[in-house]
């Protein structure tokens, strides 16, 4: 995998567009190339970019531990684990871009972007985009965010984590991990490979071993806790349970013999009833018919009227109609009398209204000549207020402009004073603490020269406890010799009689002379009169392989002791060679030695150094402030001169044109009164149109009450002959009736009108009353017969009681039939539950005992899997995979360590996370790393993150290799030896990039990427070499 180009816009402090191409001079030729600028100008931003582009993190948010919310604009936040993060503050979009050569051989060019909502800077952040493009085909790669990441991961042959192991170098968390405690071994060498999985693996697995075996517990208690019937129990129960059935059959068929007799009874008892009620319903219906007598003969005479009914009605409507002609002939003449005036007063108004319009006509020729004198006035005052208005606006902006001049005059003015007493405060601050200036160029030596001192001293300490630990372990184990001699000497005098007196003097608890033993089984038996020969021999063997074993023990003890004293006496060298430098160096500060002592002078360099360095770019800004300043006041006094001369003229101008205005508006003010032309003009227009629509309607109103007085006469005309015909229509109908009524001979006049009065919906409700009253008679009659036929029937039926017993006494057997039914039902459904219940819980046993035996095989498998590899912390399977681990990674170290320095061999110390040093320049003396110097260590971490690079890479070859850490404390002579082993691995086809500010170091690499502060927080890159 190589890295051809990378490019990006607002990216934290790098705003504009950069490209940085690794396939142009002076890039493409440079095997080694640096990557130069101040603290916190976005040096490191350049990789967050590569890493943006191709897995959409960087290591900078990668790193940060916990999902915190932080404010991102408004009222919107954004989690600080988030990539997003990087976009430049104010800017509304940004991109990330890399284009390399894939594991295939093809070019690629893989694209990550953000923006805001809107392209506004207070918009919400909007999700990241991935593009991906094959160069080599000229194709973009379709798919979605997830699907292009995953693509890209394939196409490097590396994940995020890989690429941060194989690419960005490790180099300083290795340095780390080589003096680190050997507790913080573990947790460094898990964060550096990624084998954090085998922790939780371990902790996994005692999880998974502790839940099998609460699960098999679970289940043999719910057997334990399962209770099955005896056999005898289940017989007893069977046999009551067909002894219950049968008596159940029995009262089933009493219980329907009682239900028929009791229904028997019911029956007949309603069958009764209902007879008596249809005798009584026939005796309502014939009472009913008898008093309807006169209603029949009333519909009777009713009818044989009905042949003169039409022409009664005749009669009828006829005056009706008379009476309501004569009432709209006299309503008609009102109308007339009244239509008569309304066209007298018509005429009249008509006749004044065209007086009026001939008055006007004259009065709108007299006033023509003024209305066109006030519009030739209005003309010129519009003219006059159009340049009042231009030059009253003219003025308002020269007196803005001369306001603000003065304005901005003054703040700038206040902003040099302040800036200046800024200036002589920070002048001030240097001079009383000028004993620092020869300081703080050199911090990071000093830092370093303050931590090997108190390293140095720390590991002296160490050394010390465990000398003195040593020594009284020699101590001890001398006195022990001394014992072990004596008995050997002892037990050559003994014979066999005198070791059986021994024996017989031993307590449990207390140490043998002979063997050292504090438990003695011989000693508690009874035959203890003799001891054989070889008893005697064995203990003297005994004694002396514990004589030999001690012995080298104390060999070995004081070999350990000589060992700690060369170290003690070597660290001692290096505390004082520190210490004696850190009081050449802080000659000029006080109370550095009661710092060093605290442990806190470390801190209080830095926080002085930072504050010296701060204040120190604080009075380059301030001076250069004051003289743009200076610059900028004398450019607005300039201006302000320039605008007060144009306010002058502008206001000048403006009365000028006030005046001629005046003299205007008095002349217009005696024409037309002031009123405006087009309001006269509109008065005339308004009153012609308003006399012209008097006169139609006046017009149209007399026209229409002429219409409407011939229209009433002819109404009245035709009225009076309609009156005329209808009297002689109502003469001929009178005549007909009364005809009628002579042949008929039994009827008057009043009689006829009072049965016509009824009408036909009376007539057919009536007849429909009077028929049912027949029909009901005849209704009741036949069921009275039915049911007098229904009651004979059930009385011969079967089910009629044999006994004449009552009803109640057939319900209270009925009752105890059925409480004694239930009570047996109740006994059968209890049986049968019982026996349900215990056949259900014997198949639960039968899944029960099988899922016992699966839990047992399982928990069984997980207790073996846990004895080997887990544990509740996850320790276990971590430490034995980090052993491997360490193994592997140190296979590959030393492969690059014999290119850096062949001096040099990496070792593991057996059964720990430690690492020691063989030295082949020294015949192959093993070194502890804390022995080594600052340039041995340099190459060390290196040669420890190359083979972690190669280890994590996997058998293919990263050409691009990035270091943005571990040059800053080494001094002139390390630093050459860090220069020469990059120089071998350029050696080797690799690109490498050295992020530093080291001065040394960038003047030994001409090629280089300067990142370089501008102002506002913004940086730019420039490619020099």
């Amino acid at each position: 995998m190589k890295v051809l180009t990378i490019r990006g816009k607002n990216l934290a402090s790098l705003e504009k567009e950069f490209v940085i191409d690794f396939t142009a001079e002076p890039l493409k030729s440079a095997g080694i190339f640096a990557i130069t600028g101040s603290t916190g100008s976005g040096k490191s931003t350049l990789l967050d970019a590569l890493c943006l582009a191709l897995f959409d993190a960087s290591p900078r948010t990668n790193r940060v531990s916990e999902n915190i919310p932080v404010r991102d604009v408004g009222d919107k936040t954004i989690n600080q684990r988030d990539s997003r993060n990087i976009l430049r503050r104010g800017a509304t979009e940004g991109y990330a871009e890399a284009e390399f050569i894939s594991l295939g051989g093809d070019k690629f060019r893989a694209r990550w972007s953000v923006r805001r909502a809107r392209n506004k800077a207070d918009g919400s952040m909007q999700s990241s985009e991935i593009r991906l493009y094959n160069l080599s085909t000229g194709k973009e790669e379709p798919g979605l965010k997830t699907e292009l990441l995953a693509k890209i991961s394939g196409l490097i042959g590396l994940s995020f984590d890989q690429f941060t192991r194989s690419v960005l170098l490790a180099q300083g968390d290795f340095a780390t991990f080589l003096k680190a405690k050997q507790s913080e071994k573990a947790e460094l060498l898990e964060k550096l490979t990624g084998t954090d999985i085998y922790s939780r693996i371990s902790v996994t697995i005692y999880e998974r071993a502790k839940n099998a075996e609460a699960e098999w517990n679970l289940v043999n208690e719910r057997i334990k806790g399962t209770k099955l019937l005896p056999d005898e129990e289940i017989n007893a129960y069977e046999t009551e349970r067909t002894s219950v059935q049968q008596e159940l059959s029995l009262l089933k068929k009493e219980r329907e013999s009682l239900v028929a007799q009791i229904k028997w009874i019911n029956e007949k008892e309603r069958l009764d009833n209902e007879v008596k009620q249809a005798e009584a319903d026939l005796t309502v219906a014939q009472k009913a018919t008898e008093e309807a007598g006169k209603r029949f003969e009333y519909i009777l005479r009713i009818d044989s009227v009905q042949d003169i009914r039409d022409t009664y009605g005749l009669l009828k409507n006829t005056h009706e109609q008379q009476t309501g002609y004569r009432k709209n002939l006299l309503t008609s003449e009102n109308q007339r009398r009244e239509n008569t005036q309304r066209l007298s007063d018509a005429r009249k108004t008509l006749e004044i209204y065209e007086k009026e319009q001939e008055q006007l006509l004259e009065k709108q020729k007299e006033i023509a000549p003024q209305i066109i004198k006030a519009r030739e006035l209005d003309i010129q005052i519009n003219a006059s207020d159009a340049n009042i208005e231009d030059a009253q606006k003219e003025y308002a902006a020269a007196k803005t402009i001369a306001e603000n001049t003065e304005k901005n005059l003054s703040v700038i003015r206040n902003t040099l004073n302040q800036t200046e007493k800024t200036f002589c405060s920070l002048n001030q601050w240097f001079t009383v603490n000028k004993n620092y200036e020869s300081i703080a160029p050199r911090t990071e030596l000093l830092v370093n020269l303050v931590t090997d001192a108190q390293t140095a001293h720390e590991l002296k300490e160490q050394n010390k406890k465990t000398l003195t630990s040593n020594q009284s372990l020699l101590e001890d184990n001398l006195k022990r010799l001394d014992n072990l001699k004596q008995e050997t000497e002892q037990l050559n005098r003994l014979l066999p009689a005198e070791i059986a007196t021994l024996r017989a003097k031993l307590t449990e608890g207390e140490p043998c002379p002979v063997c050292g033993s504090t438990h003695h089984p011989a000693a508690k038996t009874e035959d203890i009169q003799r001891m054989k020969e070889q008893e005697l021999q064995k203990a003297k063997e005994a004694n002396a392989k514990h004589t030999e074993i001690l012995t080298n023990e104390i060999e070995k003890r004081k070999n350990e002791i000589i060992r700690l004293s060369a170290m003690i006496g070597n660290y001692a060298v290096q505390y004082d060679k520190a210490y004696c430098s850190l009081e050449k160096n802080l000659s000029d500060l006080t109370d550095w030695q009661e710092l060093f002592e605290r442990a806190t002078l470390n801190e209080y360099l830095r926080t002085r150094t930072n504050q010296w360095n701060r204040h120190s770019e604080d009075l380059v800004k301030a001076q250069e402030k004051i003289n743009k300043l200076h610059t900028t006041i004398e450019n607005e006094e300039i201006k302000l001169k320039e605008v007060s001369e144009n306010l002058k003229v502008k206001t000048e101008r403006l009365v000028n044109f006030q005046k001629i205005a005046g003299q205007l508006q008095a002349e217009r003010a005696n024409v037309l009164h002031g009123k405006p032309a087009d309001a006269a003009e509109k008065y005339f227009i308004d009153k012609q149109k308003d006399i012209t629509v008097k006169l139609k309607d006046a017009t149209d109103n007399r026209n229409n009450l002429t219409a409407r007085q011939e229209s009433l006469n002819g109404i009245i005309s035709q009225i009076q002959l309609t009156i005329s015909q209808s009297e002689e229509k109502y003469n001929v109908l009178q005549q007909a009736i009364e005809k009628w009524i002579k042949e008929k001979g039994d009827i008057t006049h009043e009689q006829l009108a009072g049965l016509l009065e009824k009408d036909n919906a009376w007539i057919q409700a009536e007849k429909q009353l009077l028929k049912a009253l027949t029909e009901t008679v005849t209704t009741a009659r036949a069921t009275l017969a039915e049911r007098r036929k229904q009651l004979e029937q059930h009385n011969s039926l079967p089910a009629k009681p044999e006994y004449e017993e009552t009803k109640a006494i057939l319900q209270e057997k009925l009752t105890e039939s059925n409480e004694l039914e239930e009570n047996r039902n109740k006994r059968a459904t209890e049986i049968e539950v019982i026996l349900s219940s215990d056949t259900k819980l014997k198949e639960q046993m039968k899944g029960l005992e099988k899922e016992l035996k699966e839990k047992s095989v399982s928990a069984e498998n997980w207790k073996k899997l846990n004895v080997l590899l887990g544990s509740a912390n996850g320790n276990k399977f971590k430490e034995i995979a980090q052993g491997y681990t360490l193994e592997t990674l140190l296979a590959y170290t030393n492969t690059h360590l014999q290119e850096l320095s062949p001096r040099y061999h990496l070792q593991r110390i057996p059964d720990t996370l430690a690492l020691q040093v063989t030295d082949t320049d020294m015949l192959n003396e093993i070194r502890t790393i804390h022995s080594l110097s600052g340039g041995e260590s340099f190459l060390i971490s290196l040669a420890l993150a190359l083979g972690l690079s190669s280890l994590s890479s996997n058998r293919m070859k990263v050409e691009s290799l990035f270091i943005d850490e571990g040059f800053g404390s080494l001094d002139s002579d390390t630093l050459r030896i860090a220069m020469d082993a990059l120089e071998n691995l350029r050696t080797q086809g690799r690109k490498i990039g050295v992020i530093s500010h080291v001065a040394e170091m960038t003047e030994r690499i001409t090629v280089q990427i300067k990142v370089s502060k501008t102002s506002n927080g913004k940086s730019e890159i420039q490619v020099t070499g």
